[in-house]
């Protein structure tokens, strides 16, 4: 029998409610001899997170938890979700993301309490009916191997259902129920196998937030408007669309429907016109940027990718600094999957000494005045007051979970040496994932932007997440305006006319070997593959 946990024993003898088993010595136990059996023994909780281990089986004995409300499973190596967790009827949020999950239970009518459903990042291809839970507001079932959404994702019996985010699958087809769904706000079905959608869609009076990038619609002008428009003009095409079926239907007469049509079509095409992105990337001069990787972050952090944004204007409306803010937030939380996946980070250029390197260190060598701070730390002395915070919060709120810079400590522990980048000087402008240097911090007057993003899972997580942010930058409209000719002569924030098309310059930086051959450079022919926007490439690679 596996001997008492202490976390476990101090929960019983407090009669605690909440429960968080977290990291590698969690992790060791259970590979040594498997999850305390007494935590099932723990009735009163109401909230259990065991995250971020090797565990491969939950147990049936969570079946005995029947007051937990919260149940978080997320990142461990679970394959299955035991048939007992049904029994958890009172369950209001129940996430087991990042899992090796291929199956789940047939039947789960019974989680009726149930408000939130993450199941992403799986290995799912297919999932129970849901039609019955009448609580649900939020099912996250993206990065997985679906063909269709769940039965019963469209019943009218869901009406608090306001969020569901299924990208990254193979889902072939979306239901016209799709309309039944009243509360409806967040709709992600990007990256997927579609090549339709039911224009009853346009009927969905609430939805605010459509996402259907990355499907080859057959319907082209459809495709252009999806990648390069907002949800209220993509929904706005739908309506005319489902217009011209109805018409269709009820047999109207074909020249005026003809002409109607033409019409349509001519409003479609201005929408497009008036939309349309140039993105143009400028030469890099003759001693261009570069990063230069060393051997020792290969073993901590080994993925970069970085690039040069010129000619913004923060200035243009009032919010605009505050919205691109909060843009890398939810890009943090989205694309970086909290990051987990990688970390973005901007400087004011500047600000930034040249030549950059890429290093490791070790935690009481690595030196940074962090963001908004005046004096400089180690890096050992900044984790471990960070992490000092984040007890003390834990005790003073009595909770388990936190938020902010806390939340990612997790990502450094048990490490050795901590990435950084710095500058031609020697000043550490960045230490991912946890902050950037006051040094290089940007503001509402910074003009240009040197942005970096880094992973320990893969380059290829480092480009998308860069494709993201610049996209999500041109429309926002944080780059001067271009004519609407698209040439340069219109740039300046004085003669800009918010008709005309927006426009981000962004030049490229070069990613080096330690031997200074070059490893890779960002943006090249391969990136940004938008076809809505036009990419104007004045550089050979």
């Amino acid at each position: 029998m596996a001997n008492t946990w202490p976390e476990v024993q101090l929960a019983a003898s407090e009669n605690r409610r909440e429960l968080t088993l977290h990291g590698q010595e969690i992790s060791r136990r259970i590979k040594e001899s498997g999850i305390d059996e007494g935590l099932f023994d723990l009735s009163l909780l109401n909230f259990l997170d065991i995250s971020k281990t090797c565990l491969s089986d939950v147990g049936s004995g969570v079946g005995l938890l029947t007051n937990l409300t919260d149940l978080v499973l997320h990142n461990n190596n679970l394959t299955s979700v035991p048939n007992e967790i049904t029994k958890l009827t009172l369950l209001k949020l129940l996430d087991v993301s990042n899992n090796q999950i291929t199956s789940f239970p047939e039947d789960i009518s019974s989680l009726t309490n149930l408000q939130t459903l993450n199941v992403s990042m799986n290995k799912l291809t297919e999932f129970p009916a849901v039609g019955d839970l009448g609580a649900l507001h939020i099912f996250n079932i993206s990065h997985n191997q679906m063909e269709e959404l769940p039965e019963g994702i469209f019943s009218s019996s869901l009406v608090h259902l306001s969020k569901i985010i299924g990208n990254d699958n193979v889902i072939t087809e979306l239901s016209g129920d799709i309309v039944d769904l009243a509360h409806l706000n967040t709709l992600d079905l990007s990256n997927n196998k579609l090549l339709e959608v039911p224009s009853e869609m346009s009927e969905c009076a609430k939805l605010k937030e459509l996402n259907l990038k990355g499907n080859k619609f057959k319907d082209r002008r459809f495709g252009k408007m999806v990648d390069q428009c907002g949800t209220k003009s993509v929904l706005d095409y739908l309506a005319t669309q489902l217009k011209k079926e109805r018409e269709q239907a009820g047999k109207k007469g074909k020249g005026k429907k003809k002409k109607g049509g033409k019409k349509e079509q001519a409003e479609v095409e201005d929408i497009i016109k008036n939309m349309i992105n140039i993105l143009h990337f400028a030469g890099a001069a003759e001693a261009g940027c570069t990063v230069q990787l060393k051997p020792a972050v290969l073993s901590v952090r080994q993925y970069i990718v970085c690039c040069i944004v010129r000619e913004l204007d923060f200035q243009q409306s009032v919010n605009l600094f505050k919205n691109f803010i909060t843009l890398q937030t939810k890009l943090h939380d989205g694309v970086c999957q909290k990051r987990q996946a990688a970390t973005i980070a901007t400087h004011d250029l500047k600000s930034v000494k040249r030549p950059l390197t890429y290093e490791a260190m070790f935690p009481h060598d690595l030196k940074i005045v962090p963001l908004f701070k005046k004096k400089e730390v180690t890096g050992e002395k900044l984790v471990a007051d960070l992490r000092k915070e984040a007890e003390d919060y834990r005790r003073e709120k009595k909770r388990n979970t936190l938020s902010g810079i806390h939340q990612y400590l997790d990502l450094l522990k048990d490490k050795v040496q901590y990435p950084c980048l710095l500058d031609g000087e020697g000043d550490v402008i960045s230490f991912p994932p946890i902050t950037n240097s006051d040094k290089t911090k940007i503001s509402k007057e910074t003009t240009e932007l040197f942005i970096e993003v880094t992973s320990s899972m893969s380059l290829d997580v480092c480009k998308k997440a860069m494709d993201e942010l610049l996209l999500k930058m041109l429309e926002l409209g944080c780059g001067a305006r271009a004519s609407k000719g698209g040439g340069d002569e219109a740039s300046a924030r004085p003669e800009a006319d918010n008709s005309s098309p927006k426009r981000l310059v962004v030049e490229q930086v070069r990613i080096l070997d330690s031997d200074t051959s070059m490893k890779v450079v960002y943006p090249s022919r391969a990136d940004l593959p938008y076809d809505s926007i036009d990419v104007i490439r004045s550089y050979d690679d």
